[in-house]
């Protein structure tokens, strides 16, 4: 009989395997646009579309270094796709905030690679997506808990 250790790492194993499925096909879709996105791009206009960050909380929040992540803010700057202003209250400090042209990249991804996701999920049943859908209920609870 399996303990709870063994499920638990049966279950971490099963998560870490998916996650480069599911980014493969996000990167796949994303290489079918016009649009030079890359899935690290779109992970930055989606923290930016949530508030204004400095280049340190990208760069925590993508666990890369920050000349990795000036790198990328400097391509999406150069897109059109993000800004950088001073922070009103810390002049030193630079804020990185999404354009309007970003935040039309970032909807027109999103919506595009949920429909390629959405029709992958076809073939299950109601009861199959319900048990998904808390499944990834439970993922989402278990990763925000460890960002903080």
């Amino acid at each position: 009989m399996m303990n709870q250790v063994d499920d638990n790492l049966q279950t971490a194993q099963q998560v870490v395997e998916i996650v480069p499925l599911v980014m493969r096909v996000v990167a796949a879709e994303l290489r079918r646009t016009q649009q030079a996105v890359i899935p690290a791009h779109l992970g930055v206009l989606f923290l930016l579309s949530q508030r204004p960050r400095n280049l340190s909380e990208l760069a925590d929040l993508h666990a890369v270094s920050l000349p990795t992540m000036s790198n990328t803010v400097s391509k999406m700057n150069a897109e059109g796709w993000i800004t950088r202003t001073r922070d009103p209250h810390d002049r030193r400090m630079l804020l990185i905030e999404i354009t309007p042209t970003g935040q039309e990249i970032l909807f027109a991804m999103s919506a595009h690679i949920i429909e390629k996701v959405a029709h992958l999920l076809n073939p299950l049943s109601p009861e199959e997506r319900q048990a998904l859908q808390a499944g990834m209920a439970i993922l989402r609870k278990s990763f925000r808990h460890d960002e903080g």
